[in-house]
Protein backbone atom coordinates (compact mmCIF):
# COMPACT_ATOMS: atom_id res chain seq x y z
CA UNK A 1 0.00 0.00 0.00
CA UNK A 2 2.60 2.74 0.68
CA UNK A 3 4.41 1.47 -2.78
CA UNK A 4 1.63 2.59 -4.11
CA UNK A 5 1.01 5.96 -2.25
CA UNK A 6 5.20 6.69 -3.12
CA UNK A 7 3.99 5.86 -6.94
CA UNK A 8 0.94 8.01 -6.99
CA UNK A 9 2.41 10.55 -4.80
CA UNK A 10 5.73 10.62 -7.88
CA UNK A 11 3.57 10.50 -10.57
CA UNK A 12 1.33 13.48 -9.64
CA UNK A 13 3.86 15.41 -8.28
CA UNK A 14 5.44 15.36 -11.83
CA UNK A 15 2.13 16.18 -13.10
CA UNK A 16 2.19 19.46 -10.74
CA UNK A 17 5.43 20.62 -12.04
CA UNK A 18 5.09 20.20 -15.84
CA UNK A 19 2.05 22.40 -15.59
CA UNK A 20 3.61 24.69 -13.55
CA UNK A 21 6.19 25.24 -15.66
CA UNK A 22 3.64 25.76 -18.62
CA UNK A 23 2.13 28.07 -16.76
CA UNK A 24 5.26 30.01 -15.78
CA UNK A 25 7.51 29.45 -18.88
CA UNK A 26 4.97 30.14 -21.31
CA UNK A 27 2.92 32.84 -20.55
CA UNK A 28 2.65 34.95 -23.43
CA UNK A 29 3.55 32.60 -26.19
CA UNK A 30 0.88 30.10 -26.37
CA UNK A 31 -0.83 29.83 -30.25
CA UNK A 32 -3.42 32.34 -29.38
CA UNK A 33 -1.51 34.97 -27.49
CA UNK A 34 0.90 34.59 -30.70
CA UNK A 35 -1.52 34.96 -33.18
CA UNK A 36 -3.35 37.76 -31.07
CA UNK A 37 0.12 39.59 -31.20
CA UNK A 38 -0.37 39.66 -35.36
CA UNK A 39 -4.11 40.71 -35.57
CA UNK A 40 -4.51 44.83 -35.75
CA UNK A 41 -6.19 46.77 -33.00
CA UNK A 42 -10.01 47.30 -33.52
CA UNK A 43 -10.13 44.61 -36.26
CA UNK A 44 -13.69 42.76 -35.88
CA UNK A 45 -13.96 39.86 -38.07
CA UNK A 46 -17.10 39.03 -39.50
CA UNK A 47 -16.03 35.43 -39.79
CA UNK A 48 -12.53 34.16 -38.73
CA UNK A 49 -10.84 30.57 -38.32
CA UNK A 50 -7.88 29.87 -36.17
CA UNK A 51 -5.93 26.57 -35.61
CA UNK A 52 -2.44 26.31 -33.68
CA UNK A 53 -0.89 29.61 -34.79
CA UNK A 54 -2.45 30.13 -38.11
CA UNK A 55 -5.21 32.58 -38.41
CA UNK A 56 -7.46 33.92 -41.32
CA UNK A 57 -10.17 36.63 -40.52
CA UNK A 58 -12.70 38.75 -42.58
CA UNK A 59 -13.56 42.65 -41.60
CA UNK A 60 -16.38 43.25 -44.03
CA UNK A 61 -17.10 47.05 -43.24
CA UNK A 62 -13.18 47.59 -43.99
CA UNK A 63 -13.24 44.77 -46.68
CA UNK A 64 -9.90 43.81 -44.45
CA UNK A 65 -8.90 40.04 -44.65
CA UNK A 66 -5.92 39.58 -41.84
CA UNK A 67 -3.86 36.07 -42.54
CA UNK A 68 -1.47 34.92 -39.35
CA UNK A 69 0.97 32.20 -40.50
CA UNK A 70 3.36 32.89 -37.42
CA UNK A 71 5.66 34.63 -37.36
CA UNK A 72 4.47 36.40 -40.54
CA UNK A 73 1.20 38.34 -40.86
CA UNK A 74 -0.58 40.09 -43.84
CA UNK A 75 -3.63 42.50 -43.81
CA UNK A 76 -4.80 43.08 -47.39
CA UNK A 77 -7.97 43.48 -49.47
CA UNK A 78 -9.66 40.42 -50.96
CA UNK A 79 -8.50 41.20 -54.40
CA UNK A 80 -4.43 41.49 -53.34
CA UNK A 81 -4.53 37.23 -53.11
CA UNK A 82 -2.98 36.18 -55.95
CA UNK A 83 -3.28 32.70 -55.52
CA UNK A 84 -5.36 29.65 -53.35
CA UNK A 85 -4.38 26.24 -53.31
CA UNK A 86 -5.02 23.11 -51.22
CA UNK A 87 -1.94 21.82 -49.90
CA UNK A 88 -1.30 18.31 -48.37
CA UNK A 89 1.39 17.52 -46.00
CA UNK A 90 2.73 13.90 -44.98
CA UNK A 91 4.55 13.47 -41.86
CA UNK A 92 5.37 9.87 -40.71
CA UNK A 93 2.93 8.84 -42.97
CA UNK A 94 0.05 11.17 -41.76
CA UNK A 95 -1.35 13.78 -43.64
CA UNK A 96 -1.84 17.00 -42.54
CA UNK A 97 -4.45 19.58 -44.39
CA UNK A 98 -3.38 23.44 -45.47
CA UNK A 99 -4.87 25.94 -47.45
CA UNK A 100 -1.94 28.43 -49.22
CA UNK A 101 -2.36 31.92 -49.65
CA UNK A 102 -0.26 33.40 -52.00
CA UNK A 103 0.17 37.26 -51.84
CA UNK A 104 2.30 40.07 -53.44
CA UNK A 105 4.95 39.87 -50.70
CA UNK A 106 8.74 38.69 -51.39
CA UNK A 107 9.70 38.59 -47.92
CA UNK A 108 6.44 36.12 -47.25
CA UNK A 109 5.01 35.31 -50.89
CA UNK A 110 3.01 32.28 -49.45
CA UNK A 111 0.90 31.93 -46.04
CA UNK A 112 -0.81 28.91 -44.77
CA UNK A 113 -3.81 28.40 -42.95
CA UNK A 114 -3.83 24.97 -40.98
CA UNK A 115 -6.62 21.99 -40.76
CA UNK A 116 -5.37 19.47 -39.25
CA UNK A 117 -6.19 16.11 -41.01
CA UNK A 118 -9.92 17.66 -42.10
CA UNK A 119 -9.99 17.43 -45.90
CA UNK A 120 -13.95 18.90 -45.10
CA UNK A 121 -12.88 21.74 -43.22
CA UNK A 122 -9.86 22.37 -45.53
CA UNK A 123 -12.15 22.69 -48.53
CA UNK A 124 -15.02 24.84 -47.24
CA UNK A 125 -12.80 27.50 -45.90
CA UNK A 126 -11.12 27.40 -49.69
CA UNK A 127 -14.21 27.60 -51.54
CA UNK A 128 -15.09 30.82 -49.08
CA UNK A 129 -11.74 32.57 -49.79
CA UNK A 130 -12.00 31.59 -53.57
CA UNK A 131 -15.80 33.49 -53.40
CA UNK A 132 -13.86 36.38 -51.35
CA UNK A 133 -11.57 36.83 -54.12
CA UNK A 134 -13.60 36.60 -57.15
CA UNK A 135 -16.07 38.78 -55.64
CA UNK A 136 -13.48 41.39 -55.15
Amino acid sequence: MKDTLLIVGIFGGFIVAIWFSYRFFMRGFTDEEKVAGKIPEGFKPDWHYRLGDTYVGYEGATRRLVIVDWPRAKVLAPGEIRSLAAEDESVAGIKHRWVAIGVDDAKAPKLRIWFRFSTKARNEWLAKLEALRSAA
